[in-house]
């Protein structure tokens, strides 16, 4: 009887379950923040956060607006665009968001494919300055109707445009260029015809359309 018992199977009592049971729920408890942690981080230094937090610190309905927006799109794909006509946005608002950009691709994050900043008046030469030197050589579209510019800005641009492959559509209407540039904006036409490019309102019907509905 002795030798029988010896080799009996211990009873498993509810409290040797509640016990296993406990550790369970500690070992999960240690290890789940960790790695919540882990994939909190890895989601917040995404690169498109430099240019989240720029939107966030200029701090105006529209770029707040946009900041959400950006914030929603974090995960999908590589590739993104920034439309934000109407802002008031200035100089020292393109300012950061050109260092933003420029981190964005310091960073190797998405690839900026479209960037439209229309209708922002104050933006000027200055601004213009800033964001045409942040941009990368995936930008394929840009917008800049009604920003201010002067010659100086299209000189810019038509400089950049010469040397940026990857551009297909130039919108600049509604700005102070002279004859003279827009002379040199025919001609880049001329030698790069792939570009779609209006930098002078055609009619005042178009012009009211395009105020109407891109807002």
């Amino acid at each position: 009887m002795l030798g029988q018992e010896a080799f009996k199977k211990p009873e498993v009592t509810n409290c040797m379950k509640i016990q296993v049971l406990v550790m369970i729920i500690l070992a999960i408890a240690v290890f789940l923040p960790i790695s919540n942690l882990n994939a909190s981080t890895t989601f917040n230094n995404q690169p498109i956060n430099h240019l989240i937090d720029a939107l966030v610190e200029i701090n105006k309905p529209k770029s707040l607006k946009i900041a959400e927006e950006l914030k929603l799109r974090k995960n999908n794909g590589g590739s993104y665009n920034l439309i934000i006509r109407r802002a008031r946005l200035n100089s020292l608002d393109a300012k950061k968001i050109s260092k933003a950009i420029e981190k964005i691709k310091h960073n190797n994050g998405p690839l900026l494919n479209t960037i439209s900043m229309s209708f922002n008046k104050d933006l000027g030469d200055n601004g213009l300055d800033f964001i045409i030197k942040a941009l990368p050589k995936s930008t394929s579209a840009i917008a800049f109707v009604d920003c201010g510019l002067t010659d100086v800005s299209g000189k810019k641009i038509i400089d950049w445009a010469y040397t940026h492959e990857d551009i297909k559509e130039i919108y600049l209407e509604g700005n102070l260029f002279s004859k003279n540039i827009i002379n040199k904006f025919m001609k880049l036409k001329y030698d790069k015809p792939e570009i779609s490019m209006i930098v002078e309102w055609p009619s005042e019907g178009f012009k009211k359309m395009v105020i109407q509905n891109y807002k």
